[in-house]
């Protein structure tokens, strides 16, 4: 939902969460339909709030998933997210004729950013808590509050995933079928996650060439569609440090950045081919074919095969950002390999 402004894209739109939750009045556990849902990363956490306050208001679990799925391409659901993850500037942030740098999850920008200021410093909140931004976004922010509201009683997931980007967003990739496709994967896997537990408690599994927790969601965008949230996705599942949140993101420096032997992993710096197996999070550096940026770039290996090749899980990668599977060959696409880390 990012428009052309004067500081890069950036937009102006709103999410809905409820004022009621930062007043303490609400918990997840009175939605009869999310109750069973157990939040793992602190964007799951965010994702529940949404969904259990939208059915609060009489909204469907359908346009939650659909406006949580477009929230997610927005800001990762991080509410304190500034555009371009920069630092937060006064100067800047309360300039309505200043675009492209918007803030919250829904990245708001210009007047909308100042009008979410105003209304956090009104009710001595921070800007950068959930509940206020809902808040806004519910009830503060004029016709676009409307809007939502009148979208809230949809039941078409996809119909609603593409009217949010088109009429509400009315972000410039609006008509893209390419980024209209990915609202709608995102909205139906977080309807699968909330609503119906298929994303859930998977087992591992490892062999035969897939990873049974990383099947499942297969063609969605997880933690919103970099690589890192992938594979915090996967150590997570299986018992390792929550990476979502922690305030790293350097993907080529997740070997050194936790604490991997606390949780039972161990890591291997600088591998050679013969070291990696099925089951490993691998992490190249930056600066690669692949990985131009300084990020870095990470994966989950799948399958070892011989003469150097193997196949991986991997999001952000040439098929978008979404989880989809990749045949690597060692030393090609990426030909520095920062480490590998593995549970023990």
């Amino acid at each position: 939902m990012k428009k052309k402004a004067y500081l890069a894209i950036g937009s102006c739109f709103v999410f809905l969460v409820p004022f009621l939750l930062f007043l303490g009045v609400f918990s997840s556990s009175q939605n009869g339909d999310t109750s069973t849902f157990d939040p793992m990363t602190p964007q799951e956490e965010v994702a529940l709030e949404v969904a259990n306050f939208v059915q609060q208001q009489g909204g469907t679990k359908e346009f939650a998933a659909a406006w949580i799925g477009n929230m997610e391409h927005e800001s990762g659901l991080i509410p304190s997210r500034i555009q371009s993850d920069l630092a937060f500037n006064p100067i800047w942030a309360y300039n309505p004729a200043i675009g492209g740098y918007a803030i919250g999850l829904a990245q708001w920008d210009s007047g909308r950013r100042v009008n979410l200021l105003n209304r956090a410093e009104e009710q001595k909140r921070k800007w950068e808590e959930v509940a206020i931004q809902m808040d806004f976004a519910w009830y503060h922010d004029g016709s676009d509050s409307e809007l939502l509201k009148n979208m809230s009683k949809g039941t078409d997931i996809d119909g609603l995933a593409v009217e949010i980007l088109k009429y509400w967003e009315r972000a410039g990739t609006k008509d893209s079928p390419i980024e209209q496709a990915k609202r709608k994967t995102s909205a139906n896997e977080w309807y699968s996650r909330l609503f119906e537990g298929s994303l859930g408690g998977g087992s591992a599994n490892i062999g035969g060439g897939k990873i049974d927790i990383l099947e499942n969601v297969m063609g969605q965008t997880i933690n919103g569609g970099q690589c890192y949230g992938l594979t915090a996705y996967y150590v997570q599942k299986l018992g390792g440090p929550q990476m979502m949140g922690s305030g790293f993101m350097y993907a080529e420096s997740i070997g050194r950045d936790y604490d991997w032997d606390k949780y039972g992993w161990e890591v291997i710096f600088n591998p050679k081919a013969s070291d990696i197996k099925a089951g490993d999070v691998i992490n190249w550096y930056a600066g690669q074919n692949l990985s131009p940026g300084i990020y870095g770039h990470t994966g989950i290996v799948t399958s070892v095969e011989s003469g150097g090749k193997f196949t991986t899980y991997e999001q952000n990668a040439e098929q978008g950002q979404i989880c989809a599977k990749y045949t690597r060959q060692w030393g090609k696409e990426f030909t520095r390999v920062a480490s590998v880390v593995r549970k023990k």
